[in-house]
């Protein structure tokens, strides 16, 4: 897992991961995440610091029911100096909404799905616990911590990453506290703003 530098959110709103493996993502020519996160790649890449940000791109769409989270989140990741940006799809493999990069500390969400608001906000709750997970870390070290003690996510939650991360295990242990994340109204704001605060934070529910 310490060799990892990015984390990728899946396709389905409920599927943090697509289960194929990174590295074979990396080694593809067919994609270009590493030339988009590198920086060298700029066409159709745009940094977003507000949900309106990203409503410019579609007018007609209503994300009012988002916004307070989302631009919480946002100007959180933007203290810690975490830069987020809206890509065309032509950078991701199919189907995937967003990578966070730890290596650069950017994340990347998928204009193809920006258009779906609860795409939008399950996205950037679940890579911005990746930067949380990353800031327990260290936020330059490349490398990610547990926030949230397994027994504290919900079974069903498990077995479901367990089930996507079959192939990878080293995932597992992060990912299910990401997709716990992606479905849980806030925490992620909670981890960003203990990160921006410098805290040796870990969750405990009761």
């Amino acid at each position: 897992m310490k060799k990892i530098l990015m984390i990728i959110a899946s396709a389905m709103i409920i599927s943090p991961i697509n289960a194929e493996s990174l590295n074979n993502i990396m080694r593809s020519q067919s994609y270009s995440i590493d030339c988009m996160a590198s920086g060298e790649c700029l066409e159709g890449v745009k940094q977003i610091k507000s949900i309106n940000d990203i409503s410019n791109f579609f007018p007609n769409v209503d994300y009012s029911m988002i916004a307070a989270e989302v631009d919480k989140m946002l100007d959180t990741l933007q203290r810690i100096k975490v830069k987020v940006f809206l890509a065309d799809q032509k950078y991701f493999p199919v189907r995937y909404r967003g990578i966070y990069n730890t290596k650069r500390n950017k994340f990347y969400l998928n204009k193809r799905y920006a258009h779906m608001p609860k795409s939008v906000l399950g996205t950037i709750r679940h890579e911005g616990w990746h930067v949380a997970q990353d800031c327990k870390a260290g936020i330059n070290n490349k490398r990610l911590e547990i926030i949230l003690a397994e027994k504290f996510i919900p079974q069903t939650h498990r077995d479901y990453v367990e089930e996507v991360y079959t192939g990878e295990p080293d995932h597992i242990p992060f990912e299910k506290g990401a997709f716990w994340a992606s479905v849980t109204k806030n925490v992620t704001i909670m981890a960003l703003d203990a990160c921006a605060q410098g805290l040796n934070f870990y969750f405990h529910i009761r």
